[in-house]
């Protein structure tokens, strides 16, 4: 689903058969594209075609396209998929504390020595009468390996924890994506939207202008006065202002999307012309919305991470009142020689020449003025208030769920009230225009019936995108944007 039905690959709105479906919209959709595709500028610049001259062929793109192009060059986007990246050192991290501590040491150096006085046996000082320097130099390297045999179960806990943390981590990476994807895709109804009401504005400033020649026909004919043809004209040039404005929403629009996207190679872009196409809400089924979000929301599935590294932790702290036994080992070689003889020799001393140690210590636990229980107090809390917030994000999803499905009911229930609207104007402009034509009535009540008409047809294309966009919050607090636009944001682990 998403929120076009033109092509298979934007599935925001999903379109769905409802038993007395809304016929005018749908008259009013299929006249809109052809304004869409073949619209003539007027009553100002084509955005579009100044955007050609600019900087050649626009480039079309579908909701997919666009969706796809900011996976790969949106800032945060971007942004988040590489933070995503530390997870696999993070989740190698959960094993390292099981394997040894293992380091390798050299050094080398030379002392150079000039004595011109010493001490003798009788400890009398003496002078020497013709003093040297003398020079010695050493070399050295080793290797050691430290492993801790057993601290009473705190590693599996460290291990547990930093699990949780890698997958409450990517579960939050998922809700920052999912939430960029619906940013872009609301830029992208913006746009359509925009180009929809532009289409519409054109419509009407043709209309608005065979009103008036039809006006320049009947003044001639003296069945109009000039108050009238004024009118008429002053008509014509508030729809030109309404077409220039709708011109400007287009081309703000396509700036922002642009900018949503972050594709610098997008130098000029357009939008797929299509309308949503809304469907009755019901057919989504509210309960199994709400029990979706409960098991797969990742906003509820990174609390229940939380949860669980919190649970570690406390685990890992009470494993620290067993005691510790650990074991090290060493081994080394070493020479010390005349002059430079031992300086940067890689293999110091005689081959059969080293040292070597190794140790076991134990150490239990007895009195560390309370600091224990204070942390062990301390993860207990923090595992009590992650269970709250577990709670309170799962009643929080529940309610957004709730809510935002209302709003789409009631856009959905507001569009079909439009639509009525729609008929009725349209019938009402109609017998009004010809009502003018036989002179049973003057200009005022045929101008106020094509304000309204106008006004209902704003309101029905406007009302189509209030609801792909009611639709695409719902889908946001559900945790399916990503999944729904058919793109895989975070892949699952193996």
């Amino acid at each position: 689903m998403s929120a076009t039905k033109a092509h298979d690959e934007q599935r925001s709105v999903r379109p769905t058969v409802v038993a007395g479906g809304c016929k005018s919209l749908r008259r009013l959709a299929t006249g809109v594209s052809i304004l869409l595709l073949v619209g003539a500028p007027a009553g100002g610049g084509n955005v579009l075609a100044q955007q050609m001259e600019a900087g050649g062929e626009a480039t079309v793109l579908t909701l997919r396209e666009a969706l796809n192009l900011a996976t790969e060059h949106n800032p945060q986007y971007r942004q988040a998929v590489n933070r995503m990246e530390l997870l696999g050192p993070r989740q190698r991290q959960a094993w390292a504390a099981f394997l040894p501590d293992v380091s390798a040491r050299y050094s080398t150096g030379q002392t150079l020595r000039r004595d011109v006085s010493w001490i003798g046996f009788d400890g009398r000082p003496g002078q020497n009468p013709s003093p040297e320097w003398v020079g010695s130099s050493s070399a050295r390297m080793d290797l050691y390996v430290d492993f801790e045999i057993f601290d009473g179960g705190r590693r599996f806990r460290e291990r547990d924890r930093i699990r949780a943390e890698v997958r409450a981590n990517r579960l939050n990476a998922r809700v920052e994506l999912d939430r960029i994807l619906a940013q872009v895709q609301r830029q992208f109804l913006y746009v359509q939207r925009q180009k929809a009401r532009l289409a519409l504005e054109r419509d009407l400033l043709a209309d608005r202008q065979r009103d008036l020649d039809l006006t320049e026909q009947r003044f001639a004919l003296a069945l109009d006065r000039r108050p009238d043809l004024l009118a008429r004209e002053f008509d014509v040039e508030q729809q030109r202002a309404a077409l220039r404005e709708a011109e400007g929403g287009v081309e703000t629009a396509l700036i922002n999307l642009r900018v949503a996207i972050g594709d610098p190679a997008l130098e000029s872009l357009n939008v797929e012309e299509s309308l949503p196409e809304p469907f009755d809400p019901v057919s989504l089924g509210l309960e199994g919305l709400v029990a979706r979000a409960r098991v797969e929301s990742p906003a509820v599935r990174a609390r229940e991470e939380q949860v669980q590294m919190s649970r570690a932790s406390l685990r890992e702290e009470n494993a620290r009142r067993w005691p510790s036994i650990r074991a090290s080992s060493s081994w080394g070689r070493s020479a010390f020689e005349d002059g430079q003889t031992a300086l940067f020799d890689l293999q110091p001393g005689p081959s059969v020449s080293g040292n070597a140690n190794w140790s076991f210590s134990f150490s239990l636990p007895i009195f560390d003025r309370f600091q224990r229980s204070y942390s062990t107090a301390s993860r207990r809390i923090d595992l009590e208030n992650a269970l709250e917030s577990l709670r309170q994000q799962e009643m929080q999803v529940e309610q957004d769920v709730r809510t935002r499905f209302a709003t789409l009911t009631t856009d959905w229930e507001t569009l079909l009230l439009r639509e009525r609207a729609l008929e009725i104007a349209s019938q009402r402009l109609e017998i009004m225009r010809e009502e003018y034509r036989l002179a049973n009535v003057d200009i005022q009540p045929l101008r106020t019936a094509i304000n309204e008409e106008a006004r209902a047809r704003r309101d029905a294309i406007d009302q189509r995108f209030t609801f792909a966009l009611a639709l695409l919050d719902l889908y946001e607090a559900v945790g399916i944007v990503g999944e729904e636009a058919g793109i895989v944001t975070v892949p699952e682990p193996s």
